[in-house]
């Protein structure tokens, strides 16, 4: 890291670590085979302190890649650690559509805020307090919005009977899978 954040160094933010990790990968200094990862080195702490301070780290990397990081580095990737939405909406949280003319069309009834709606106000960097506002703001404006658009009494259209049940089915099948493969 005394590269990319020298006075930082490994406590820079995670967005110039994540950064810093792919272009290392990307320059070809990654680890393995075939240079496709970093390794994360927590072997020099006691074993007392990761399990007090981070037993999340420590589990993951058991399950998934097989390591016990008390004596091996765990191989990791920049991932997304926090998504500030992805649904698109409006301003008022209105889902938006794209249609075959590449104009937004708001998806009838469909609201999204928080953190799974994108209206299109933040950067790429999460900031402390953004989600927060985020809530505040775009809550409202749906709260708003529902009652505007909401009449009293509305009658909704009927579910099948088995409404559900495929997408329990489809989980339930990932989930109690049996194959050749451990997950780590």
């Amino acid at each position: 890291m005394e590269r990319y954040a020298p006075t930082a160094k490994d406590l820079a933010s995670r967005d110039v670590v994540s950064r810093a990790m792919t272009m290392e990968i990307l320059e070809g200094r990654g680890c393995g085979p075939n240079k496709d990862h970093i390794h994360l080195h927590l072997n020099h702490l006691p074993a007392e302190l990761l399990a007090q301070r981070l037993p999340g780290i420590s589990e993951t990397a058991k399950i998934f890649a097989g390591v016990e990081v008390t004596k091996e580095p765990a191989p990791v990737l920049p991932t997304v650690h926090y998504n500030m939405g992805g649904v698109q909406t409006d301003y008022e949280t209105r889902v938006l559509n794209i249609d075959k003319n590449g104009k937004d069309v708001v998806v009838k009834g469909l609201l999204a805020a928080g953190e799974v709606g994108c209206p299109s106000v933040h950067g790429a960097n999460r900031l402390g307090a953004n989600s927060l506002l985020d809530l505040v703001v775009f809550g409202r404006a749906s709260s708003l919005v529902v009652k505007k658009e909401l009449k009293p009494n509305t009658t909704h259209k009927e579910l099948p009977k088995n409404a559900g049940e495929e997408s329990i089915a489809n989980f339930d099948r990932l989930r109690y899978s049996k194959g050749s493969l451990p997950t780590a």
